[in-house]
């Protein structure tokens, strides 16, 4: 019974030595992956939002950069002018050309000072812009890209990009315009789009212009787009926002050009699933080291179990005091020679913890538990030898205690009590017992006394000792109550003593305490005992 209950600690020590790193590496491994996977997350979002971005700038700057060099020809500036049939049908060849270079069925069209239309590309009727702000914009000399407006004859969003068109003395005789629709913008992202990855695109009134998922649900929160728009303005640009109940990673940009915002938006589930499915992989790793490890303990255990055993033996049999002999043979240098040389040493240890235990720390007298050994050692001796005197026990209270170390802290009551202990090693002889029983209480035992007058005189001066204890140069405020038993009148035994002592105190604290007093003084119980004198000091 008792191999086999090693033999299974043993194991299972070992077995959880070797899991708890394993555990750990697991641990360790899922958050760092998982934060690998957020941060992976964050840097896609950002990669998308550039992208998108770039492309968005690269069409505007490539109409602009076309409208520029059409608006610098002397064929439009000349029709502008003149407005022969010659020019237009040149120039309406000229801006044809260039919307079949961009493939985009988006329409050019060259407007006058006075707002009116004069050429359209795909030769529709032409419209009065003069209250329209992208031309009073071309007017004031100005490139321009307006705001989201909705086709009249298609109904598909669109933007206008206008620029002026200068005389030479650089005066602005007409305006060159391009209707850009967004399908091209929407083309694009929806193929940007991949696992489960949204990208929306909205204008600076944060209505959506472009969406990765044109038929998604428009979703029921009012202010889901505002949540997204405020990842921008107030989590520079990336953060894991909760929408509609599940949380997402948004990662928010803007467009230097227009002003709009890209944001790329990813489910936290999405991202954390490949997280899991990592950790699931090094979970079947750790599976198998699992398997190793407990292997390997119980090769270990077995080994240990002897050893152990003997150990155990030896230890059992020092505490149960059959130590005298026992000497442990195992040599060895590992772990186990070291625990038998302890072993072989213990008995040295023990005497030692025996010592400290019966010492107080804070005052260095001896413990309560040391003061009770010794009187009971002491009566028996009496008992035995018949030795002649008396024994008596001094329980000593200090008074005021509770208020100087209220006033002053803690560390200044202990300054107190140690001091007050310092003084009553002066006042007894180095064989007395003096110890500190707790708190604010001391004890000391005198034995082979003849009379009361020793014992009275110590008392006394203990009492002038707490008067006029001082800490620094302040006196410390307190006194001391005093309660005294003496064997054999107040009785035989350490309880009868001490409980005659505690009933002392109690009286001496009852006189208006900085006094002592003896117990059965008053009932007549030391006739004959109080002027006799001792060579004793």
């Amino acid at each position: 019974m008792g191999r086999r209950s090693i033999h299974k600690k043993l194991f299972l020590l070992l077995t959880l030595m070797g899991i708890i790193p394993i555990a750990v590496v697991l641990v360790y491994s899922g958050f760092r992956l998982a934060d690998h996977m957020e941060q992976h997350a964050k840097n896609t979002g950002w990669l998308n939002n550039t992208i998108v971005n770039e492309h968005l700038s690269n069409i505007l700057q490539n109409n602009f950069y076309t409208l520029h060099t059409i608006a610098d020809a002397p064929t439009i500036k000349k029709y502008l002018t003149t407005g022969s049939p010659e020019d237009e049908a040149a120039l309406l060849q000229l801006i044809r050309s260039n919307d079949n270079l961009f493939r985009d069925n988006n329409i050019t069209a060259v407007t006058n000072t006075a707002g009116q239309q004069l050429l359209r590309s795909d030769g529709s009727p032409l419209v009065d812009v003069s209250q329209r702000r992208h031309f009073q914009e071309a007017m004031a000399g100005r490139d321009y890209a307006s705001d989201i407006i909705v086709s009249m004859s298609t109904g598909k969003m669109m933007i206008v990009l206008e620029v002026p068109v200068f005389n030479d003395q650089r005066q602005p005789i007409g305006m060159l315009q391009r209707n850009l629709t967004l399908d091209n913008l929407q083309e694009f992202i929806t193929k940007q789009s991949v696992n489960d990855i949204s990208i929306l695109v909205l204008d600076q009134e944060n209505k959506v212009i472009a969406n990765s998922h044109p038929d998604a649900d428009e979703p029921e929160d009012p202010d889901y787009y505002k949540k997204i728009i405020r990842v921008m303005d107030e989590e520079n640009g990336v953060a894991r926002i909760e929408l509609l109940g599940k949380n997402y990673f948004v990662t928010c940009s803007r467009n230097q050009l227009t002003h709009w915002s890209v944001a790329t938006i990813q489910p936290a589930s999405v991202v954390y699933r490949t997280a899991n499915e990592e950790v699931a992989r090094v979970g079947i790793i750790g599976l198998l080291l699992l398997i190793l490890v407990s292997i390997s303990a119980h090769i270990m255990a077995t080994r240990l179990t002897i050893p152990i055993r003997k150990i155990c033996k030896v230890v059992t049999d020092i505490v149960k005091g059959n130590d005298d002999e026992k000497q442990l043979s195992i040599l060895s240098e590992d772990e186990l020679g070291e625990m038998a040389m302890a072993i072989n040493e213990i008995r040295a240890i023990r005497n030692n913890m025996k010592q400290e235990n019966e010492t107080d720390a804070l005052t260095g007298l001896a413990s309560r538990a040391a003061v009770e050994s010794i009187c009971r050692q002491r009566l028996q001796e009496y008992e035995e030898s018949f030795a002649p005197g008396m024994m008596a026990i001094f329980l000593i209270d200090l008074d005021n205690f509770k208020k100087a170390t209220k006033e002053d802290g803690h560390q200044y009551g202990n300054r107190i009590l140690q001091k007050f202990a310092q003084g009553l090693k002066d006042i007894f002889r180095s064989y007395d017992t003096v110890g500190h029983l707790d708190s604010d209480e001391f004890v000391v035992i005198i034995d082979h006394q003849k009379d009361l007058t020793i014992i009275k005189r110590k008392a006394e001066e203990i009492n002038k000792m707490a008067r006029e204890l001082m800490i620094g140069d302040t006196n410390a405020g307190i006194s001391a109550s005093i309660g005294i038993a003496v064997s054999p009148q107040n009785g035989k035994t350490y309880n009868h003593l001490f409980h005659a002592a505690d009933l002392a105190l109690f009286a001496a604290k009852e006189k208006g305490r900085n006094s002592y007093h003896i117990a059965g003084e008053d009932e007549g119980e030391f006739v004959g005992l109080e002027n006799q004198t001792d060579s004793q000091s």
